[in-house]
């Protein structure tokens, strides 16, 4: 092989390296800030990568190499063809110093494009260190969105404190509730003490009738001697007690009267029970059809049960006054009956019958208030058994929001470890293809370029013709092609690799899509069992309020047959047992009613806690769809790859969770706000309730006052002048004082102050009688001197 013919192509490839070498210093410029990073920003993935990419440069390098000695061996063999024809061996002499010199000058640009290979590995790692800027930049957005989710998690537990604050003033407004039923405990218990107290002066009143029982004796050894003087008086007597039996008969008919009306208002009391009957009837079906109208249907429902109330409250005082004037009439019978007695010298039969009857009602009373212990007993039994219930349900409705709590915070978890294991995935990605598309078109520029030189090479070549530099070419060709083979060997390789990671990619995103798959299902069974278990409190309570319901009749009957009772038997002790059973039938409604409001405030917990969820879920559904789908073609197309993405989504999602967050907080400040309003309006319907009481008090007030005033205009005067008359005459005001109070009409409060006034002189009267026992009492037989 000729010298010259092996220094002409060493000429051309000297002349391409110093054209490849003419940027190596703007490189050079560029490196010395790789120098100052530090080794420990970048990661193990940059250096993965860094290699990946030196591959295809190296391929581009080698292929670049081999075009230029091709256009090198095309260009010498041009100049070879031209200059044999032209030249003699002087010229040839000429030549080879030429090419010796081109040799030594190709040497050096060897040298220099060596160093621009070093320069080129610097600027490499100069993009090492960029990259490892840009995975910085990738953490430091992913600590973004890890804040931005802690700020979520501080919101969600300031929520829960909240709904925490809220329980504890419903554990308040209870502790309030049972501190109220204890004060209710007390009166109970204070009126059991004012009831031993009216037993003992019932007791004292026996005393006092012994000593009267004696005075009668006396006066019955009095009115022995005085018979035959009392003979004129006897028919007086007589006529007056047909009086009294014609006004004890027209009494009677006015009893009989009131009776009706009585058992009118009874009627009418349970046409209105059997009302509300029919009232919660519809108000059940109201609320298996929507909850939403309970609150409304409860208010109508309570309206109603207090306007009963009050007309039960209304009836229960009439028919006090009634048993007033019963009594009234009866001590009036017993007077008459005692001083016939004493005319007649009856015998002492009618005492002990009377105290037999008496001892016959007293144990009727005990046996009644012994059932009503042991039904009361029995029924707060049963009202703790209720209560143990709804414990256990409260119990398994925490159980279960706990778990359901456990469930979604695992679920959460499991939800931003994949979104960030599929960020991580993501950038990489976005890394690969840009580092395709860059050589893409580094490879397309390098294409044109050796395109053109191929065509200046070949109109070179052309000219020359000779043999040895051809062969010579060829030999150089040949290794050229066994070093684009290699190179090709190795893109192969590369591109394998980057399959492979694909298809390694497009695996770990079918697990990521089965791993939300199952925590959809998980979601879905969490939601399965709150509907289950609401299911279940719903029955309960429907259980309950069936339960509450029978009670209520029971009590209601039980209420009758006493009412029923007393209409037989009217006596205070009955009447007080009838008030003490009303009372705890009202408790027991209230307790009903708490349990009831209770049970309502939990499921209304429960439906917005699933409401929550629902949304919640709704909204990782839409987050999911928000992102963009990764294709599965990158396990099938071996192309290139044109998408480009870049740290923007992070961005993005880093400005949807700030707009939710936004929103969240303008749903919280307007619920606030809806609350604030609502127990304003809640204070003012307070405050227009007791305006209207305190209004229906006056009413009722004046009512009564007219309703007197109307009564004491048809007063029959000639009778109230014959009851004056009587009273002043015999002085027995305790007798009288009923029946001139039904006829003019005294309130309650003038009647009480009467009685008291009569009690405190009979009291004083008796005292003083007692002190002096010559002097008999202030009685009918008094005005006679014996």
């Amino acid at each position: 092989m000729d010298p010259e013919e092996s220094a002409a192509p060493v000429l051309n490839q000297g002349e391409e390296a110093a054209e490849a070498a003419e940027p190596a210093p703007a490189e050079e410029e560029r490196a010395p800030p790789a120098q100052e990073v530090p080794a420990g920003e970048g990661s193990p993935a940059s250096g993965g990568e860094a290699a990946a990419r030196a591959h295809p440069e190296e391929e581009e390098e080698l292929a670049r190499q081999v075009m230029e000695v091709g256009l090198q061996n095309e260009y010498l063999r041009s100049q070879i063809g031209g200059a044999r024809p032209a030249g003699g061996a002087d010229e040839g002499s000429e030549l080879v110093r030429g090419l010796k010199e081109q040799v030594e000058k190709l040497t050096r640009e060897v040298q220099e494009q060596r160093l621009t290979r070093e320069a080129t590995e610097k600027a490499l790692e100069h993009v090492n260190v960029a990259y490892a800027e840009a995975d910085g930049k990738v953490q430091v957005l992913t600590a973004k969105l890890s804040q931005a989710e802690q700020k979520m998690e501080k919101e969600l537990k300031e929520r829960d404190d909240k709904y925490v604050e809220l329980d504890t003033k419903f554990q308040r407004l209870h502790k309030r509730a049972k501190q109220r039923i204890q004060d209710i405990q007390k009166e109970k218990d204070d009126l059991e003490a004012r009831f031993n107290e009216v037993n003992q002066k019932a007791e004292q009143a026996a005393s006092l009738q012994l000593a009267a029982q004696q005075e009668l004796e006396r006066a019955r050894q009095q009115a022995s001697e005085a018979l035959r003087s009392m003979d004129v008086e006897r028919q007086q007597l007589r006529t007056v007690n047909n009086k009294l039996r014609a006004n004890l008969d027209e009494t009677h008919l006015a009893l009989e009267a009131r009776n009706n009306s009585l058992e009118k208002l009874q009627q009418s009391v349970l046409e209105k029970e059997q009302l509300l009957e029919k009232v919660q009837g519809s108000l059940q079906s109201a609320e298996d059809k929507r909850m939403a109208i309970i609150s409304e249907l409860t208010a109508k429902h309570q309206k109603q049960l207090e306007s009963l109330q009050a007309q039960l409250a209304e009836v229960s005082a009439e028919r006090m006054k009634a048993s007033e004037t019963i009594q009234s009439l009866q001590a009036v019978l017993t007077e008459k009956d005692s001083e016939i007695a004493e005319i007649e010298a009856a015998s002492t039969g009618e005492a002990a019958r009377l105290r037999a009857s008496l001892e016959e009602v007293k144990g009727e009373l005990a046996h009644l208030k012994d059932e009503h212990e042991k039904e009361r007993q029995s029924w707060e039994a049963t009202c703790e058994s209720l209560r143990s219930k709804l414990e256990a349900s409260e119990n398994t409705c925490l159980k279960s929001e706990i778990e359901s709590a456990k469930v979604k915070s695992q679920l959460e978890l499991e939800l931003s470890t994949q979104n960030q294991l599929l960020q991580t995935k993501d950038s990489d990605l976005m890394a690969a293809k840009q580092e395709i598309s860059r050589l893409e078109s580094e490879f397309s520029a390098y294409k044109v370029r050796a395109h053109a030189l191929l065509q200046k090479k070949d109109a070179e070549l052309n000219a020359a013709k000779s043999s040895d530099l051809v062969k010579e070419h060829e030999e150089a060709i040949r290794e050229a092609e066994k070093e684009v083979a290699a190179a090709l060997a190795e893109r192969d390789k590369a591109i394998h690799d980057l399959q492979e990671a694909q298809s390694r990619h497009c695996d770990e995103i079918e697990a990521r899509d089965i791993a939300l798959a199952d925590a959809e299902k998980k979601l879905k069974n969490i939601m399965k069992k709150l509907d289950s278990v609401s299911s279940n409190f719903i029955t309960e309570k429907e259980s309950w309020e069936k339960n509450m319901a029978s009670v209520e009749e029971n009590w209601r009957l039980k209420c009758e047959s006493l009412k029923a009772q007393s209409n037989g038997h009217v006596d205070d002790e009955l009447q007080k047992n009838l008030g003490e059973l009303t009372l705890k039938y009202e408790k027991l409604k209230e307790e009903h009613q708490s349990f009831r409001d209770i049970a309502d405030r939990m499921i209304e917990d429960k439906e917005q806690e699933i409401a929550k969820l629902l949304k919640e879920n709704r909204d990782l559904h839409r987050s999911l769809e928000a992102k963009p789908p990764v294709s599965n073609n990158y396990c099938q197309n071996q192309g290139p790859v044109k998408d480009t993405m870049s740290v923007e989504l992070a961005e993005q999602q880093i400005l949807l969770l700030a707009r939710q967050q936004a929103q969240r907080e303008e749903e919280l400040a307007q619920s606030q706000r809806h609350i604030l309003a609502l127990q304003q309006e809640i204070e003012e319907l307070e405050r227009e309730n007791r305006l209207h009481d305190q209004q229906e008090a006056m009413l009722k007030t004046e009512l009564r006052n007219m309703e007197r005033s109307q009564k004491r205009e048809g007063i029959d005067m000639t009778y109230l002048k014959n009851v004056i008359l009587k009273l002043l005459e015999t002085g027995e005001v305790g007798a009288l004082l009923p029946v001139v109070a039904t006829l003019l009409q005294f309130s309650p409060d003038e009647l009480k102050k009467c009685q008291q006034g009569v009690f405190s002189s009979v009291a004083s009267s008796q005292a003083a009688a007692l002190s002096d026992g010559t002097t008999t009492p202030n009685s009918f037989f008094s005005r006679f001197s014996f």
